[in-house]
């Protein structure tokens, strides 16, 4: 019987010992999940950021165009109501202007 409950002694103290090691090793993923969590969480972050700056950056570079197209079109209203000899060129221009 002393075998037997040394046996069993040593079985349940092997036991805890894989216990806490498969406790351990769990809690450690835990920790590398979240950590990569953070990274996930930090680069959505970034590219969210970063996309806002482009939008506005496209959005400036947007109005000026718009700007410049009015002023544009105001110098080819300008130019037709000078005169009709540079009218098939203007209209040329006019042409481009809107292809934008």
């Amino acid at each position: 019987m002393d075998c037997t409950s040394q046996a069993i002694n040593e079985l349940k103290e092997k036991k805890k010992q894989l216990e806490e090691h498969a406790k351990i090793e769990l809690q450690m993923e835990n920790l590398k999940v979240k950590k990569e969590q953070r990274c996930i969480l930090q680069s959505q972050d970034d590219i969210i950021q970063n996309t806002k700056k482009a939008m506005k950056e496209l959005e400036v570079e947007k109005d000026l165009l718009k700007e410049e197209k009015n002023k544009l079109e105001n110098v080819i209203a300008e130019l037709l109501k000078v005169g009709h000899g540079c009218k098939e060129k203007l209209d040329k221009i006019k042409e481009v202007v809107m292809e934008e």
